[in-house]
């Protein structure tokens, strides 16, 4: 079939509403700096906000899970609009706290906020990825790129407007509200499937190799899929990688400061931003060029290259060391997102991509479990080097799995 024009021009359009979309949903990671005005008006606890954003995470991946049996049954414009709503009310409804009640937080941010986003956010890549068929890997990490973004971008804004008296915290999460949600309700108008007769371009077929590695996805519903070694293998290799790249954010700035970098700490964290949204275009046009065994390796290299630079960096205090190990810590955690998303097509499938991709964002969780134990061996070592060695471990067992894991 000849490739349509059309369809080109309108999988633009889609790919760009959807990634705009995704750059207003990935404020949900930005709950560092949006907790701040909470804790200091209400005085509520860090453990009681970091509650709050475990069970923004756990309803996000809930989301994701819901989304994708929405869109199976009725299309993606119900789960997309329905996050979208979502999204909204739970932004509004979070500017009306009066600091009575703790859980009012839980549900309207947590709860409302994590599954929204959730629901949108698996849909938005799942329909949108289908429009390219040619360039997936491209397409995921054009969207992921925005998705990360976010805190950079509006987070920091968020901030400025909450430092500023005339403004606040209420009318910022307002402003998040109506931003949000329209973001993400206009996508849920335009979004749509390509028909059988779309005329996209067709997708690269793999070559069949001698030794049997490379082959054609069987399309694998989730109950199939969950039963297979291979996806458990993934899921633990994605796990950790998400783990190590997840705790090396966390305390980038104090690491970056502990090695003499005092004035510019924000700059580098800015970098370490830049770089992982960049790492996610280039994971998927990595995938796209060299296919799903290159990228399988290349995501463990470069965490463990990460961990190895930052470990020297803390050694000898050297703040360029710091700012390499900043950009790979980058690139390695956003190519493992983008990872996440092209490999279960890669492994089973477009038929059941959105089900399919809410089991396998099911690493968060675990990965923030992990992470925290980190965190733990920083607190009890007193200094950086044990716990990059420990992430350095991470990455290196996920290598291994992705190497073993060959075939579904």
């Amino acid at each position: 079939m000849e490739v349509n024009k059309e369809s080109l021009k309108t999988r633009n359009i889609l790919l760009v509403a959807g990634t705009i979309g995704l750059l207003f949903a990935g404020i949900i990671y930005a709950w560092s700096i949006l907790k701040v005005p909470l804790g200091t008006e209400f005085g509520w606890s860090n453990s009681d906000l970091a509650t709050a954003y475990t069970i923004t995470i756990s309803c996000f991946c809930l989301g994701c899970i819901a989304g994708g049996f929405l869109m199976r049954g009725f299309g993606p414009k119900v789960p997309v609009l329905a996050g979208g709503i979502l999204v909204c009310l739970g932004f509004f409804l979070t500017s009306t706290l009066d600091g009575s009640n703790l859980a009012l937080l839980f549900l309207y941010y947590g709860v409302m906020g994590g599954l929204g986003i959730g629901m949108a956010y698996n849909t938005l890549l799942a329909a949108i990825g289908a429009w390219f068929p040619d360039k997936k890997g491209f397409a995921s990490g054009v969207m992921m790129m925005g998705f990360g973004a976010s805190t950079l971008i509006f987070g920091n804004l968020a901030g400025s407007l909450i430092a500023n008296a005339s403004f606040g915290w209420r009318k910022v999460f307002v402003l998040l509200a109506v931003c949000t949600g329209v973001a993400l309700i206009v996508n849920g108008i335009l979004i749509r499937m390509p028909g059988p007769d779309a005329g996209l371009p067709k997708p690269p077929v793999p070559a069949k190799k001698a030794d049997d590695n490379e082959f054609v996805a069987e399309d694998m519903p989730t109950g199939k899929m969950i039963t297979r070694p291979s996806f458990w293998m993934f899921f633990v290799a994605m796990m950790l990688l998400g783990a190590a790249g997840s705790s090396l954010i966390s305390f980038a700035k104090d690491f970056a400061v502990s090695v003499g970098v005092v004035t510019a700490a924000g700059l580098f964290v800015g970098i370490l931003s830049v770089t992982n949204g960049l790492g996610r275009i280039i994971a998927g046009s990595l995938y796209d060029k060299f296919g799903r065994k290159f990228i399988m390796v290349y995501v463990g290299v470069v965490e463990i290259a990460a961990c190895v630079v930052c470990m020297l960096a803390a050694m000898m205090s050297s703040p360029v060391l710091c700012l390499i190990g900043f950009i790979l810590v980058g690139l390695s955690y956003g190519g493992n997102t983008c990872a996440v998303s092209v490999l279960i097509t890669a492994f089973y499938g477009n038929k059941y991509y959105a089900q399919n991709l809410s089991f396998g964002l099911l690493t968060l969780l675990p990965s923030s479990f992990l992470a925290k134990l980190s965190t733990t061996v920083l607190n009890a070592t007193g200094g950086y080097i044990v716990p990059f060695a420990l992430l350095a471990v991470y990455g290196v067992i996920s290598l291994v799995l992705n190497i073993m894991n060959k075939r579904p």
